[in-house]
């Protein structure tokens, strides 16, 4: 008994017949018969399987934390939104009051431009998979599922989208990277600083307060040479 009871973790606490787990803490009586004993061991193992399971931060919106209260807040949700304010409500999400953006109360992640066809449970495991009120309503072989459905999509749209260039395509993109992004004619020699984008040419560099691709303010630049 003694020696069943050290396996299974527990040392004696020094009076009566009480042992207590090393681990968890649970006490058990040493006297009880094993397979109550097991029973006991099964029932705390249990319990420390379902709070590990249970959600372990809060909710960025806890007073969102009820379905109706989440659809009460679709009062004025437009009437050509794709997607049933139903559905979104079940699935986490409250109405922000703009456009068709919806917000989820759990883990605060946002989602707009609602298609006909979009399943929010869907939409909100491929845009925020570590949302926990979505892991435990779904279960993570849904998440995984709808990632990697997801990146199957996304690798299959850049394979018919970027097929072998041809020898001419790739002269046409390098004269075009090579060229100037203002005037479109001269070489690019000019990398802005704090940005790094090498697109303007010495000449139209010194009238520009921002890059033209990022925006960003050109705090300065230096020369390249294009070999």
């Amino acid at each position: 008994m003694f020696a069943s009871l050290a396996q299974a973790g527990f040392f004696f606490l020094g009076f009566e017949d009480r042992v207590k787990c090393f681990c968890c803490g649970e006490m058990v009586r040493s006297t009880d018969d094993p397979d109550s004993v097991d029973g006991q061991i099964f029932g705390i193992l249990q319990r420390m399987v379902a709070e590990e399971g249970a959600l372990t931060s809060q909710p960025e919106y806890p007073e969102m934390g009820t379905e109706e209260v989440r659809l009460a807040t679709f009062r004025n949700w437009p009437s050509y939104a794709a997607v049933a304010p139903e559905q979104l409500a079940r699935a986490g999400f409250f109405y922000t009051g703009h456009s068709d953006t919806v917000q989820c109360f759990y883990c605060d992640g946002s989602v707009r431009n609602w298609e006909h066809g979009d399943d929010p449970w869907t939409e909100h495991a491929k845009w925020f998979p570590r949302c926990e009120f979505l892991l435990q309503s779904r279960g993570r072989d849904f998440v995984s599922s709808a990632q990697d459905s997801y990146f199957n999509t996304l690798v299959s749209q850049v394979s018919l989208m970027d097929p072998p260039p041809s020898t001419e395509e790739r002269l046409r993109r390098l004269q075009e990277e090579r060229m100037c992004k203002v005037c479109m004619d001269r070489d690019v020699s000019i990398v802005f600083v704090p940005c790094g984008h090498l697109v303007v040419c010495a000449e139209c560099a010194p009238n520009l307060r921002r890059c033209p691709i990022c925006r960003a303010v050109v705090r300065g630049s230096v020369r390249a040479f294009m070999s």
